[in-house]
């Protein structure tokens, strides 16, 4: 099925991995790309690789997100599609105690409220174009991952906050779902499988590539993870007319984990 996308897309935390296998997804479907990044250099690259607009912004900052939400819209229109990628992993905590106020409010602002702030600031673009949000989150928000308290409890708040925009929003034609990626080897996971190898002291594997490995093949029933572009090809399918009757769902690009 091809599928054509026709209007303004904001990718948050395009700049790598996920972000920016869903920044070219979105562009060969047809949509304007607002690429937006902390990382001003590395937003720039992939907003030139995909012929879109790169936009620094902190979306941890409210006041930043709407106005970097005006500039997009000066620059390249009304926003249709909002895909919340943005995301950070927290230190791990085992117990849970070893976590400290900081590791909470960080992992929480980023994960968490930073999709509430750019939803709340492009809501009148969403609503004039009958759009589409779809929120990055994860297995770990489906399943516990006790090993990363405010990661995991920080996905599942994103997958509550999904829920209730989707409620909220539906008598307005506007459409929210979340995506729930399985084992995505990403920079992300370059530093998660560092950061498990050092605290277990190996026993799980002396690398971030060994101990991704191994979870990949203990804990996924299809024995083989997930890629990037396979997270985006969903976003790109939720974003489209086909998908106009789905909201309020979170999808698992997973391989079976939450079986």
């Amino acid at each position: 099925m091809l599928i054509t996308l026709d209007g303004v897309a904001v990718v948050t935390g395009g700049a790598k991995g996920i972000g920016a296998a869903i920044a070219a997804g979105m562009t060969e479907a047809g949509a304007k790309l607002a690429v937006v990044d902390v990382d001003a250099a590395a937003a720039n690259e992939v907003a030139q690789k995909v012929n879109g607009h790169a936009f620094v912004c902190d979306v941890t900052d409210q006041q930043a997100v709407t106005a970097t939400t005006k500039a997009i819209h000066r620059q390249l229109g009304p926003v249709r599609y909002l895909i919340n990628n943005a995301g950070i992993v927290s230190p791990p905590g085992q117990p849970f105690t070893q976590n400290s106020e900081d590791d909470w409010d960080q992992t929480f602002a980023v994960n968490v409220k930073a999709g509430v702030f750019w939803a709340g600031a492009l809501r009148d673009d969403l609503i004039a174009t009958q759009g589409r949000v779809v929120n990055i989150t994860s297995v770990v928000g489906v399943i516990a991952a006790p090993f990363l308290p405010p990661y995991s409890v920080s996905k599942t708040a994103a997958n509550g906050m999904t829920r209730v925009l989707a409620r909220q929003l539906a008598p307005e034609g506007v459409t929210v779902n979340a995506i729930a990626p399985g084992y995505v080897w990403s920079p992300l996971w370059e530093d998660l499988g560092a950061t498990i190898a050092d605290v277990t002291g190996g026993a799980l594997g002396e690398t971030a590539q060994a101990v991704f490995d191994s979870r990949v093949r203990d804990l996924i029933p299809m024995g083989r993870p997930q890629s990037p572009e396979e997270i985006a090809a969903m976003a790109v399918f939720l974003c489209s007319h086909s998908a106009r009757n789905i909201t309020g769902q979170i999808i698992g690009v997973d391989g079976g984990v939450t079986i």
